[in-house]
């Protein structure tokens, strides 16, 4: 594959820079070197720039979290791209054709790995050593494969398994086939790294009394396992590996007394449609807003295990209407802080004026996406329900909420409950889907449609204009709907890959 041919160059790269001690000294994304130590092979894993970054627009995009207003783009037309709505459709006619970014960076992980599994026992060093960085290389590649294949192929059932899944990649050659094996050998080459990865007995705090959350530690792979399990809607294992990962850390930030807002505003002049003549507005952040160039901060935020972070160059995570219903608008924090009101207008959408929020999370562009302390709650929360301990699970969630909440709440409000199983899921699932907008919501949908509960199911579907390859075409609106056995929930993999494979690697079938 093209990705291949152009990252071989990478052989020699990267400085060697301590991020043990990233207080002192920040994590390295530059410099050369040759590949001939332990100390090499770590300062590539130690690179947080290799690794941190997804820019996976089809789950930005392309889940219900998502929001399509035509009356944004009456107000101004730039608010949407072409290339957004046909992410947020789920095209398959133009986006082969784009340039994808978030395939071309998973697939620079997966060689990374490999490129340390390869060379790992010829260079000198710590026999230890080595051997952790072999398990740490694993993780790494089962973690990019999870990613990929929950975005290109389809959702794993007994009536998938022969369907397309992945090319397995496992040497730094560009002549290993880029032929895809079957869905069920891709998921089991993940799952024979994840059972390698869970032999990693690293600490995530470390002497330092910080956590090294751009490396893997057990916590981190515990909670990609219970990540691994759910996606495959087995209850069991999820909740086993959730718990395990609470049990090695399990800090959650308290929003009541760990939260605030930034010192900096933006300052917008707006022209009301009611031309009722310019007025001056402000629009107010959460602290986490300033958290842009420096890592550091973004890594001691204390609640992850794994450093990686959704990317979104197009600065607007625009929730839908649909999404903001669920926040308690008057007592929900991550409403208070992550729902920043009037940012349509940082977004110049002043003349005539549109109000519509944003959410933020760090800046305007990153949301964590590894697996975290509040994700394990949940995942143990929904799997407690679906096992039929579903007042236990209403428990679990509970802890989560109760430092998401305004303490000034009343109990009822607080606390989730609920007076059967199915009322408890939905609470829950609701639970989840504020606390991780945008990030999980893709990958949940898939699972929710493929599971024995019909009752979880999601359809979406959205209304906006019709479009054309190249402009959006606001004569009419649309609406797009994506079944819940679409094969479109296989998104389409770049073009220029298949070409630069002679075709070995196929497009997905739809």
């Amino acid at each position: 594959m093209k990705i291949f041919k152009y990252i071989l160059s990478l052989l020699v790269i990267f400085a060697i820079v301590s991020c043990e001690k990233y207080l002192d000294v920040k994590p390295s994304k530059s410099s050369s070197l040759v590949v001939s130590t332990v100390d090499h092979l770590e300062s590539l894993l130690n690179n947080y720039s290799t690794f941190s970054s997804e820019q996976n627009y089809n789950v930005i995009f392309g889940s219900d979290d998502f929001g399509l207003v035509p009356e944004l783009y009456d107000a101004r037309s730039s608010s949407y791209n072409v290339t957004q709505i046909q992410y947020a459709t789920w095209d398959i006619e133009s986006l082969p054709s784009e340039d994808n970014a978030f395939w071309t960076g998973e697939w620079k992980k997966i060689f990374v790995a490999n490129l340390v599994l390869l060379n790992v026992d010829g260079v000198d060093g710590d026999a230890d050593a080595k051997e952790k960085l072999k398990l740490e290389a694993r993780f790494i590649r089962a973690y990019s494969y999870f990613q990929l294949v929950n975005t290109f192929c389809l959702p794993y059932t007994d009536a998938n398994k022969s369907e397309l899944g992945l090319p397995v990649k496992q040497s730094t050659s560009f002549e290993e086939s880029a032929e895809r094996v079957s869905l069920e050998e891709t998921w089991n080459f993940m799952k024979a790294d994840l059972e390698a990865a869970l032999e990693l007995d690293v600490d995530l705090e470390q002497t330092n009394g910080k956590n090294r959350t751009w490396r893997a530690s057990k916590p981190a792979v515990y909670a990609f396992a219970a990540r691994f399990y759910l996606a495959l809607n087995d209850y069991v294992n999820a909740k086993q590996y959730a718990e395990m990962a609470l049990t090695e850390y399990s800090y959650l930030r308290n929003y009541n007394t760990e939260m605030h807002f930034s010192s900096f505003q933006d300052e917008v002049t707006i022209y009301p449609s009611d031309g009722s003549g310019p007025t001056n507005v402000f629009i107010t952040y959460p602290y986490t807003h300033d958290l842009q160039t420096d890592p550091t901060d973004r890594m001691e935020w204390g609640e992850n295990y794994y450093y990686r972070l959704l990317t979104n160059g197009h600065w607007w995570y625009m929730p839908s209407q649909e999404l903001l219903n669920l926040y308690d608008q008057t007592y929900d924090l991550r409403y208070k802080y992550h729902i920043v009101q009037n940012y349509s207008y940082s977004r110049s959408v002043v003349n005539p004026a549109y109000e519509y929020p944003g959410y933020i999370f760090f800046f305007k562009d990153q949301i964590f996406n590894g697996p975290g302390v509040s994700e394990m709650i949940l995942i143990k929360a929904e799997c407690q329900v679906r096992q039929g301990s579903w007042q236990e699970g209403l428990n679990t969630a509970n802890e989560l909420r109760v430092v998401r909440m305004d303490a000034t709440a009343p109990a009822s409000v607080i606390n989730l409950s609920a007076t059967n199983q199915t009322e408890a899921l939905q609470k829950v699932l609701e639970e989840r889907r504020r606390e991780l907008p945008f990030t999980m919501r893709w990958y949940d949908i898939r699972r929710y449609n493929n599971n024995s509960d019909s009752g979880d199911d999601v359809l979406m579907s959205k209304t906006f204009y019709a479009y054309s390859g190249s402009a959006i075409l606001p004569s009419s609106t649309v609406t797009y709907t994506l079944e819940k056995n679409s094969r479109l929930f296989a998104r389409p993999i770049p073009n220029e890959d298949i070409v630069s494979s002679g075709g070995v690697l196929q497009q997905n079938t739809y």
